[in-house]
């Protein structure tokens, strides 16, 4: 949770009236109240309110004060690719697991691993995505999840993340096939015309995965 009413005890540290910050920071004082009320803010606005005060946002994630603590200084680019990245890649079916920050690279190591289904950004999704890229996302009744993560990504990421999706989920359906055949024959299971169309649909689902496993098949 965030605690903007540190913005508060910020300003008698620094020895700043409520309306003296406001200027500095290009604001009216009732904006700034606004916010403190409201206990919420856009992102760019909160790293502008921490650089102001010399503290780091994670600041104001946390209750108690900044003393005998330790935190992380992270740049709007770093965060915001960060984002992007998180964002894409869970469009192209793989979720963080993992994220570290490399306190001399000054840089995030974040770790994904496959999702069960792909994720499909809402409509409020896409005004948020709008807002890291800084440029409007126009989506049609044409528009794909894909077509938005090549805007998050490079194109080398892309085919790479695609790629490696439906290669994994090939290789799972492939293992759930043999399966079902060591089970039937292990068993003296007959092959009925259900069964039948059960492993058909298997093979269909391995063959398509197998077509969009190959780099740059997903356009």
């Amino acid at each position: 949770m965030v605690y903007l009413v540190k913005i508060r005890e910020l300003c008698e540290r620094k020895g700043v009236t409520m309306k003296q910050a406001a200027s500095d920071l290009g604001m009216t004082e009732q904006s700034l109240h606004k916010i403190i009320k409201g206990n919420s803010t856009k992102i760019d606005t909160l790293i502008a309110i921490s650089n102001y005060f010399d503290v780091d946002p994670a600041y104001f994630f946390d209750s108690s004060t900044n003393e005998g603590k330790e935190y992380i200084s992270v740049s709007k680019a770093e965060l915001y690719g960060l984002i992007k990245k998180v964002l894409a890649y869970s469009i192209n079916g793989f979720g963080i697991v993992n994220l570290k920050w490399d306190t001399k690279e000054k840089k995030f190591y974040s770790y994904f691993d496959v999702l069960n289904k792909q994720y499909s950004p809402t409509e409020e999704d896409l005004e948020n995505i709008s807002s890291l890229l800084e440029t409007k996302i126009d989506v049609t009744s044409k528009t794909t999840p894909k077509d938005v993560s090549k805007l998050l990504m490079t194109k080398d990421e892309f085919d790479f993340t695609s790629s490696s999706y439906y290669s994994i989920k090939k290789m799972e359906v492939q293992e759930e096939l043999q399966n079902l055949s060591s089970f039937m024959g292990k068993h003296n299971i007959p092959i009925t015309k259900s069964i039948e169309k059960d492993i058909q649909e298997l093979k269909d689902q391995i063959k398509y995965y197998e077509s969009k496993s190959i780099i740059g098949a997903n356009k």
